[in-house]
């Protein structure tokens, strides 16, 4: 039996592949929770290089253009044109805009073809095909790869107070040792999130000079006239899911907490601020929260504070940028935003 007739374009991010969608089983999620019509999922394809490989490290606005109508006999090329896809619902007896739902690089892919169509360079002559653009985790702002955060700034007040502490023979515990082993711990979990989400065999060889990595930085040419103003089309309904993860740091002495800090990390990869708005227009913005609470005691054993590094090195919360695809609470939400 065929289920309900909603077109949706899913669009993976950088160094993904469109089974992705199937694979982390959110298009399940959609088919069985929802009743969506699995047909009319589609997942965008961003062909293949010179080399046959994979094209998804390549430019932009290259990849963006096959969401445009063209002909062809391929057909992993028609199923990633929206307007086919529009076609295919309509004959179904579903309705003609399209949603996008877009994870990551997605988002931004998906923003440069409405940008285009706007201007009217893409698809010229026809309505809009989108009614809603829903993103898990894009980088409408711009992305830093190599920015990682912790828990203090450096030269802070309390880093040099724990580090004149420590060398008090009387005071036990070594405290500048154990916030150096909870900062190293936080930079390991940031690593370890972006060298899974690359897919890099070398630790901390980031692709950094992978084209849309470029075009993605804040300050990029390409960043600067998406996001100008009127760029994007107001009739479509913009929607941002994104990972909010937050970890705080107490500082104890005795029974007094004697400082308290949160870094907040968004998704490990792409910061709240740059995932939680598309610039030039309104858009619904969902926050998916985690919470990891350190705590540093001064003048006690540090036995603790080497527990709570390991922890919090090992464990990618469900809330990190690769896993919000997986999250069942990302894709209820998307769901009731498709459907709604």
């Amino acid at each position: 039996m065929a289920g309900i007739p909603h077109p949706i374009m899913c669009i993976h991010g950088f160094a993904g592949h469109p089974q992705d969608w199937w694979g982390d089983g959110f298009a399940g999620y959609l088919v069985e929770k929802g009743g969506l019509d699995p047909d009319l999922i589609h997942t965008f394809h961003y062909g293949y290089d010179d080399e046959g490989n994979y094209n998804n490290m390549g430019e932009i606005t290259h990849i963006a253009q096959r969401l445009t109508r063209y002909e062809t006999d391929d057909p992993e090329e028609l199923n990633s044109q929206l307007l086919r896809l529009s076609e295919k619902s309509q004959a179904k007896g579903g309705p003609a805009k399209v949603d996008i739902v877009a994870h990551s690089m997605g988002g931004i892919i998906a923003r440069y073809y409405l940008k285009q169509h706007k201007a009217g360079l893409w698809d010229p002559g026809t309505p809009c095909p989108v009614r809603k653009l829903i993103e898990l985790g894009s980088p409408n702002w711009g992305l830093d790869v190599l920015n990682l955060l912790g828990l203090m700034p450096e030269g802070s007040f309390l880093t040099k107070l724990l580090r004149f502490l420590e060398k008090l023979p009387a005071l036990g515990g070594q405290p500048a040792t154990q916030l150096r082993e909870l900062e190293t711990a936080l930079r390991q979990i940031q690593n370890r999130a972006r060298d899974e989400f690359f897919a890099t065999e070398v630790p901390g060889a980031w692709l950094v000079t992978a084209p849309p990595l470029r075009q993605m930085a804040a300050d990029s040419e390409f960043m600067q006239e998406l996001n100008a103003p009127g760029a994007m089309p107001t009739e479509v309904s913009y929607h941002c899911l994104y990972g909010d993860i937050r970890v705080s740091l107490a500082v104890n002495w005795g029974r007094f907490t004697v400082y308290r800090r949160t870094a907040y990390l968004g998704d490990l990869l792409v910061p709240v601020e740059s995932a939680s708005t598309v610039p030039g227009v309104d858009s619904s913005s969902y926050p998916f929260p985690y919470q990891k609470k350190l705590t540093l005691w001064i003048g006690k054993p540090a036995a603790a504070v080497s527990a709570q590094a390991q922890d919090l090195s090992d464990y990618l919360p469900p809330s990190y940028h690769s896993n919000l695809r997986k999250n069942p609470e990302v894709q209820a939400k998307a769901l009731q935003v498709l459907t709604t």
